[in-house]
């Protein structure tokens, strides 16, 4: 009897282990993702907070650091103009410390020259890339008739916003033929979190960053998925050096592109990065103290404004 009680203690303990064991691997693989708090009660007072506004097949970012400064990210459509300035309303928006046209497309700009005109644009940041469309000949008119400056965007730069820090990781060259290329790309640290900003950047600038600024530099918790989840964007080896626990992509309903690819769900996937999508999650707000992430999704903060 005393030897089988041994045998079935000696049993338990290897079970023990390979448990410790397991939860450990787990852990590891995991530790980022099981971090981020999903609360739909957030309070924001005190706060760095990105929010992914809904604007469809389109980009709007507000960002907002505890001092209460403001920074936007491209604007979507024109057609999301009543969106995009009914949630910039709620939150009691006034001027921005930093705007940032990440390049001339209508989806991201299309907006832009109606925010030139109406809000305070402390520093205006764009990149050297022109287009022919109405749409960007609006925003260069409106800005020239602000007599506004722009800061064109150079690689290492730095920028202080509150707390927090905006590295300007690309457009290196100002000659693409793509103008998805020419995209803006920002890392915004705040406390121990980073959020990567990409536009729509594709391979080739993606490129340019892998080796410019190496291994390290890119690092993020959050990332902002390139191209509305193209598969022009978004390498492998980009995506495993940006490592991030959770990646945002702003996608259209039923969009006729069928982005997200599934494609570069599977590579957001192999890294481990919880993602979640304007099409499905409606409005996305990222929360941080400089200790923990927190997420609000799932509804959109402004009712009925197409």
């Amino acid at each position: 009897m005393a030897r089988k009680a041994k045998k079935q203690s000696g049993v338990s303990i290897v079970l023990v282990i390979l448990l410790v064991i397991v939860a450990a691997v787990f852990a590891y693989f995991y530790e980022d993702i099981s971090n981020i708090i999903f609360d739909d009660n957030i309070n924001l007072d005190g706060k760095f907070a990105v929010h992914f506004i809904d604007v469809g097949q389109g980009d709007a970012i507000l960002i907002q650091n505890p001092e209460q400064e403001f920074m936007l990210i491209d604007t979507g459509e024109g057609d999301k103009h009543i969106k995009l300035t009914g949630y910039l309303d709620k939150f009691k928006v006034k001027e921005f410390k930093y705007a940032v046209f990440t390049h001339p497309h209508a989806d991201h700009i299309g907006s832009a020259d109606k925010i030139v005109r109406d809000y305070k644009i402390e520093t205006l940041i764009m990149p050297f890339a022109t287009n022919t469309s109405q749409t960007f000949k609006r925003l260069v008119a409106e800005i020239e008739n602000k007599n506004m400056e722009i800061t064109p965007p150079v690689p290492g730069e730095t920028f202080k916003f509150g707390d927090a820090e905006i590295t300007i990781l690309a457009p290196f060259s100002e000659e693409y033929k793509n103008l998805n290329n020419y995209s803006v790309a920002v890392k915004i640290t705040y406390g121990k979190h980073s959020f990567l900003f990409t536009g729509d950047m594709e391979k080739e600038s993606e490129n340019e960053v892998m080796e410019y600024f190496g291994n390290n530099n890119i690092k993020s918790d959050v990332l902002k998925v390139s191209h509305h989840g193209s598969t022009t964007s978004s390498q492998q080896k980009f995506l495993e050096i940006i490592d991030p626990s959770l990646a945002v992509i702003f996608v259209g309903k039923d969009n006729s592109y069928n982005h997200p690819s599934s494609q570069i769900l599977d590579r957001l996937a192999s890294v481990n990065a919880a993602v979640l999508r304007t099409d499905l999650d409606g409005d996305i707000i990222v929360v941080s103290d400089g200790e923990v992430l927190s997420v609000k999704k799932g509804k959109n903060e402004i009712e009925n404004l197409d």
